[in-house]
């Protein structure tokens, strides 16, 4: 069962992922810009024109072009197998949390057949690699929290050390390795930013706690404690974001800035003047991520977002007598053909339930793997809220794991009352028979409109 079940998962969601995944067989709404991008990639070792998102994610997506060619299918298959290895950390850290196989591989499956996880994980967007490295440093961090908390311990003392420094000095390899996932995520959008606070704070409440149950104050020598944060969460992700820019170094004759001061692609320039260049490029991309000001159909508030009031219509292709006579229908007259970025129905609004039992979990019962989800639910949620900016439902993508996890916990909790015993079960009956429903949607399959409005449960769905 410790190989069977993570396997199944691996199966199931990596099966869903790459099935029709080069449907549709161009390029559909933000592929425009990342697919190209990877291949310039490959070509150029960076983009021509100015880049407002860091390297990762597309190096990534360059990975599948390589591998398959510049197509539908190779442009997206990076994205589908990180989507499957996000089902597999999500197990993972369930175990980590829950220590039971069950609630874990719920938590998994949800994922699994999640919506906004699921279009995410079949289209050349970067999304998907935000998802992957921000749970994979959550699942590191719980690595790195067990081995603290692992019972009696003390390492060896070192020469002239005092035995309370001894008692409270703990290695924290798997911190470090989840400094560098969260500096991927970083590396890939800056968004992570977010992340990598909700780690800050879940690392802090757990050495404070840790400490006071091991020798009864909770700053105890707390400045080695802080020096050690500060270097796993913060320089390390730092230097994981420079380190991913060293192409952009390499090849500065064929970015933005080098373009203009290097003629004939002949540079000169010190190494000073091109990190002046790139530190230029990166106060562009923050201006502008702070000042683009846009009216997009599809935008969507955060306060939105736990309702899916506003998913996000990636492809749509229907046949009118226009078309027809210009032989531009890509289906028959009648029918529909759409990809919506929908979070699963089932999954979201049950979730909204779940919120509260969480949070009574973490506050009242100071339960630790509650306040974890929420932690990273919270915080990766909250300041959305005050943005200026466009945002849309796929910005959501890092925070869909944590819901899966919450409300495969809350699922749980309940199921062990009295008379909720069916409570796991209803929760995942619902989401599979969602995820069914709302399939067509999902992978731009060719429908009869009458069944395409039965799916379009809200006017601002279209």
């Amino acid at each position: 069962m410790a190989v069977a079940v993570p396997l199944l998962l691996v199966l199931v969601a990596g099966g869903l992922r790459l099935y029709l995944l080069d449907h549709p067989s161009r390029i559909y709404f933000d592929e425009t810009y990342y697919a190209n991008d990877a291949h310039e990639y490959l070509s150029l070792g960076v983009e021509e024109d100015f880049a407002v998102h860091p390297p990762v994610g597309k190096w990534l997506l360059a990975a599948g072009i390589a591998l398959f060619g510049f197509d539908s299918f190779g442009w997206r298959f990076s994205s589908a197998v990180a989507g499957t290895l996000t089902v597999l950390v999500v197990y993972l850290a369930g175990l980590r949390l829950f220590r039971r196989r069950g609630v874990a591989a719920l938590a998994a499956f949800l994922l699994t057949i999640e919506g906004v996880a699921f279009t995410a994980s079949r289209i050349a967007m970067l999304d998907v690699f935000l998802m992957l490295f921000v749970v994979t440093g959550f699942w590191l961090l719980l690595v790195d929290r067990d081995r603290q908390w692992s019972g009696p311990h003390r390492e060896p003392a070192r020469p002239g050390e005092a035995p309370l420094a001894s008692l409270l000095r703990r290695p924290h390899p798997q911190r470090w390795l989840a400094g560098a996932a969260l500096g991927l995520a970083l590396a890939t959008k800056w968004s992570a930013l977010l992340a990598l606070a909700a780690a800050v704070l879940l690392v802090v409440a757990s050495e404070l706690t840790w400490r006071k149950r091991v020798v009864g104050r909770p700053l105890a020598r707390a400045w080695p404690a802080a020096g050690n944060v500060a270097l796993t969460l913060v320089a390390l992700p730092l230097a994981v974001y420079l380190v991913s820019y060293l192409p952009w170094f390499a090849n500065f004759e064929n970015t933005r800035p080098g373009k203009a001061r290097c003629p004939d692609g002949v540079c000169a320039l010190s190494l000073p003047a091109m990190v002046g260049a790139w530190w230029d490029e990166q106060t562009d991309i923050w201006r502008f991520h702070r000042d683009l000001v846009a009216e997009h159909p599809y935008r969507a508030s955060a306060l939105t977002w736990p309702v899916l009031q506003r998913p996000i219509a990636y492809y749509y292709e229907s046949c009118n007598d226009d078309k027809l006579a210009k032989g531009e229908c890509v289906v028959a007259r009648g029918n529909v053909e759409e990809i919506l970025g929908l979070g699963n129905p089932a999954i979201w609004w049950l979730g909204l339930g779940a919120y509260p039992l969480l949070g009574w979990l973490a506050v009242a019962r100071r339960d630790w793997p509650a306040g974890a989800i929420l932690v990273f639910l919270a915080l990766q949620y909250l300041p959305w809220l005050a943005a200026t900016r466009p945002v849309f439902l796929f910005y959501a993508a890092p925070l869909v794991p944590f819901l899966c996890l919450g409300l495969a916990y809350a699922a749980w909790h309940l199921g062990r009352r009295p008379l909720l015993g069916w409570v796991p079960t209803f929760v995942t009956v619902m989401a599979v028979a969602a995820f069914l429903f709302w399939y067509p949607l999902y992978v731009g399959l060719e429908i009869p409109r009458g069944a395409w409005n039965l799916r379009i449960w809200m006017r601002s769905w279209v």
